[in-house]
């Protein structure tokens, strides 16, 4: 089944789903990867075969008739050409999410013997080769395309030790038996024998090659170990990358005993990587301090963390629940602008998640469209999930024992949703910032544009410090009530004492909205059926 899977806060796309683990323990990611470059070896063999064919066969015009042949280079030729293209477009299906990749795997498995028939019976039919001149002496030019094919196959498409010895053998094994069936049809070499010597040098190198092969097939076999091993993050493996976000990476997740899915996110240390090892101790204890925070959320609407902790080489992440689904900002980009009546069922559902957690002393900082999820949760749709506590900051009493994690200097947030007082760093931060920002939000949700346009971070925080935000209706396409476009301006408001002085009351406040009432669960239904029907 494919569906939209939860991405990381910076991303506003989400990814096919892919089974997770095939049935040798191949990772999802590392399948899917095989599978592209089963696409592009698959489509140069059909290439330089279809090149090869036409300079020897038509451009040479050889006299000889293939009529009756069992191994017929004309059909053979074909064949192995209408094969490999079969296995190109399979794997673009499976890198479009519509061909189980593990499948397709298994397949590249037969295509590489395919592809050393083709070789062989080229090199040995084909006197343009020398391999078969007309007085029926026989030719040894030394080691054929075969044994590079052998050896370059198990190092793209990894497979299991025990499959990549089979093919490697069965592949190194063509040559003998194209050999016998030549000389069953009298073939002038092949039928009047060949002696120990050449039928040694004609066998050996394949053979060779075919251990080499299976050598390499087990080192980079062991490597996709280590990486799954790399992976494990206490009682989770890593299956399948989400996406990249500003902060770190999300992460598909299993559990090793539990059939619940989960999501990792992975932080990303100041060097750029996903380990702490250079990172600050007052940055991990924010990283932790984030987790902690959203731990302590009960709110339906807020994004449930299992667990988190640290690898073995220092890499922090945290365990949070899998949603199926897409942010705000795919949502807008997919869709377009929505109609006031969703906006308003929208909002309320996130004024839950902040009122909670600004009860408990924190202000996100980060409120954006793509750090707020709509899904079908259980039975209800267009179920609002607030994501990623990762800027969480804490006001009152709690603040007192987090200033020294704070760094001087750093800007907190996304600038197209950034309030005056947090782009200055001037008046202190508390709950009506992320009334400011859900209002920059409902702006986005509304027109399918940011409250203000300016071409640098720096110009736009400086527009929401200076310049006076235009109504939403000016630039809606579907008519907005008058009393939400007044209720956002009024949460735009430069100074915060005049925006609504919580979440609580700006929640009720849109629950006054008449228009809001009209956007019920059979509408929504309707319209997840309609265009997201396998989510």
């Amino acid at each position: 089944m494919n569906r939209e899977i939860q991405r990381p806060p910076d991303s506003g796309t989400s990814v096919v789903g892919m089974t997770t683990t095939g049935d040798a323990g191949l990772l999802a990611d590392l399948a899917a990867k095989a599978g592209k470059r089963l696409a592009i070896m698959s489509f140069a063999y059909a290439a330089a075969y279809t090149l090869l064919y036409i300079s020897s066969r038509v451009l040479e015009d050889l006299p000889r008739d293939w009529e009756g042949a069992v191994l017929n280079p004309d059909v053979v030729a074909a064949l192995v050409i209408g094969i490999s293209l079969l296995v190109f477009a399979l794997a673009v299906l499976a890198v479009s999410g519509r061909v189980n990749p593990y499948r397709l795997l298994e397949i590249g498995l037969i295509y590489q013997v395919v592809g050393a028939i083709g070789i062989e019976i080229d090199l040995l039919w084909w006197p343009t080769f020398g391999l078969w001149p007309e007085d029926g002496s026989f030719a040894i030019n030394g080691i054929s395309w075969t044994c590079p094919w052998i050896i370059a196959f198990p190092l793209i498409v990894p497979a299991t030790p025990a499959r990549a010895t089979v093919a490697a053998l069965v592949s190194a094994s063509v040559r003998p038996l194209v050999l016998v069936v030549l000389a069953l049809q009298g073939v002038p070499f092949a039928a009047a024998g060949v002696d120990a010597g050449v039928l040694l040098d004609l066998v050996l190198p394949n053979y060779v090659c075919a251990a080499i092969a299976i050598v390499g097939a087990r080192i980079v076999w062991s490597y996709g170990s280590d990486i799954a091993e790399a992976r494990r993050m206490g009682s989770y493996r890593l299956v399948e990358r989400l996406g990249e976000g500003g902060m770190g990476e999300v992460w598909k997740a299993e559990h090793q005993m539990l059939a619940r899915p989960a999501a990792i996110k992975l932080v990303r240390g100041n060097a750029g990587t996903a380990g702490l090892d250079r990172t600050s101790g007052s940055a991990i204890r924010r990283f932790e301090r984030e987790v902690r925070a959203t731990a302590e959320l009960r709110s339906p609407h807020t994004v449930v963390v299992y667990d988190y902790g640290f690898t073995a080489d220092r890499t922090f992440y945290y365990v949070m629940e899998l949603l199926e689904g897409m942010s705000l900002q795919r949502l807008v980009q997919d869709y377009g602008p929505l109609p006031a009546e969703r906006v308003i069922h929208i909002l309320r559902q996130a004024c839950d998640s902040l009122s909670e957690a600004h009860a408990h002393g924190m202000v996100h900082r980060d409120i954006k469209p793509a750090n707020i999820f709509v899904c079908r949760y259980g039975r209800e749709h267009d179920f609002v999930k607030v994501l990623d506590f990762g800027l969480v900051k804490h006001v009152g009493q709690a603040a007192a024992r987090e200033t020294e994690l704070t760094e001087a200097g750093l800007f907190a947030g996304t600038p197209a949703y950034s309030s005056p007082e947090a782009a200055t760093d001037g008046d202190p931060i508390d709950a009506r910032s992320d009334i400011y920002s859900l209002a920059c939000v409902a702006f986005w949700l509304l027109t399918g544009r940011t409250v203000f346009d300016a071409p640098t971070a720096l110009a736009m925080l400086v527009h929401h410090v200076r310049q006076e935000p235009s109504p939403p209706s000016k630039y809606a396409e579907l008519e907005v009530p008058s009393e939400l476009d007044d209720l956002i301006l009024e949460c735009l408001r430069k100074d915060k004492s005049e925006r609504p002085e919580s979440a609580e009351v700006l929640d009720a406040r849109l629950g006054a909205i008449a228009a809001g009432n009209s956007w019920t669960q059979e509408r929504a239904r309707e319209w997840w059926d309609l265009n997201h029907p396998d989510t």
